[in-house]
């Protein structure tokens, strides 16, 4: 057996007895101190062993972020980046960001996501989780304000992205597609005339 994967499995077992603990009206505060103790305990002795892994830091930052302990998922955060080799930052940083879409603040979530992409320039890949989940929340106004954001980078000479043509093309197929899905008629010709603009400016 994999003992990084039993760890996990015993923190995942131990994590449920606190949401069954908190669930259960009848308890009092004792029984859920009792059960986050454990579970506390558990995953700290976890990122001690496996330090350098990924999975056992964000299987961490999520149980927090679960519990509604935010500030100490910021501070786990910092210690992880701390301990991870800097090639596991990004995908660490970006799953905490997409987590806190989930579990915690969106704006949150922004913050993170726009500075990855601020460091990253190149990296569409984070820029199409971003916009996913602006889409999963039904913010599909704030997924537009993403798409406007780089369209207006790379229409500036000062510009921030720096995607090929191909990469753009992607990012126009993606964008229209979320419009065909929760856009009209006119938000899809948007795209299309935002799309033969990018095309002149760059074969200019």
């Amino acid at each position: 057996n994999n003992p990084k994967q039993v760890y996990l499995r015993v923190c995942e077992m131990l994590e449920k007895e606190v949401d069954n603990a908190s669930a259960d009206r009848g308890n009092n505060g004792q029984a859920i101190d009792a059960a986050a103790s454990r579970a506390d305990d558990m995953f700290a002795k976890m990122c001690k062993k496996f330090k350098s892994k990924k999975t056992v830091w964000i299987a961490r930052l999520k149980y927090l972020l679960k519990g509604a302990r935010h500030e100490e998922a910021h501070a786990l955060l910092k210690r992880s980046l701390g301990s991870l080799p800097a090639y596991k930052h990004v995908e660490t940083m970006s799953k905490f960001a997409q987590m806190e879409f989930e579990y915690g603040s969106t704006e949150r979530g922004r913050t993170i996501f726009d500075t990855l992409l601020e460091k990253h320039p190149k990296r569409l890949d984070l820029l199409f989780v971003y916009v996913d989940k602006e889409v999963k929340n039904d913010e599909i106004e704030a997924a537009r304000n993403v798409f406007e954001s780089v369209i207006k980078q790379t229409n500036d000479d000062g510009r921030k992205f720096k995607f090929s043509d191909k990469q753009m093309k992607s990012l126009f197929k993606k964008w229209y597609r979320i419009e065909e899905e929760h856009g009209d008629s006119r938000s899809q010709e948007h795209v299309k005339s935002a799309a033969r603009a990018y095309v002149e400016k760059s074969t200019s």
